[in-house]
């Protein structure tokens, strides 16, 4: 009787609506278990405890207890970087900063977590670059700077394509077509021939544009 009985009880409950892509589900025990989950995962990523209850909203001391059962030592301290320097200072880091602006456009949806945000964006990103750049502290930095409207959306004068700079930045050109044009001329498209040592040259031997 009791066999026969289980199939009627599995169709009478409903599935999850969060069960099939990872979205927050209205029950609190539900709830929990997805908040668990997406620590786990995130712990799995390489994120500080700091981070973790910031985006979960669990108790440190649940995700302290998590991160040693986890990793086999304590969470290290530390907070998320404060200033863009780092960032700006380098092409190929804003490159990887235009992807995961780009991925994070893509996958944002209001029915997810920005844990689940998160967590989506950083492993599309590894799964995209040879050589990340970023880790996921550096990657939920970008995201806050994108959400306090410190970061806006420029577009370049050359490809046309949407990219994220500062607020106060004047740049026309994207990361993409400045890592280009270091070794072409931006004029008339003639390659330049890199140089290791000296000076380095400043205008096109072919149309005489600047190369700056």
């Amino acid at each position: 009787m009791l066999a026969t009985a289980l199939p009627c009880f599995t169709r009478a409950c409903p599935p999850c609506p969060g069960a099939l892509d990872g979205n927050r589900c209205t029950v609190e025990r539900c709830d929990d278990a997805h908040r668990v989950l997406e620590s786990m995962q995130l712990i799995r990523l390489g994120a500080r405890a700091s981070l973790v209850c910031m985006l979960t909203g669990l108790a440190r001391k649940t995700v302290k207890r998590m991160y040693l059962e986890y990793h086999g030592r304590p969470s290290p301290a530390g907070q998320l970087p404060f200033s863009d320097a780092w960032l700006l200072e380098n092409d190929q880091r804003l490159f990887q900063v235009m992807l995961i602006w780009h991925l994070y456009r893509r996958l944002n949806r209001p029915e997810c977590s920005p844990a689940r945000i998160l967590i989506n964006v950083f492993e599309v990103y590894t799964q995209l670059t040879r050589n990340p750049l970023l880790d996921l502290a550096r990657t939920a930095f970008v995201f806050q700077r994108f959400t306090a409207g410190l970061w806006n959306e420029h577009r370049c004068s050359f490809c046309e394509m949407a990219f994220p700079a500062p607020a106060e930045s004047s740049h026309t050109t994207c990361p993409g077509c400045h890592l280009y044009f270091r070794y072409r001329c931006p004029h008339c498209g003639l390659s330049q021939s890199p140089k290791g040592r000296g000076i380095r040259q400043k205008v096109c031997m072919q149309c005489g544009g600047a190369l700056d």
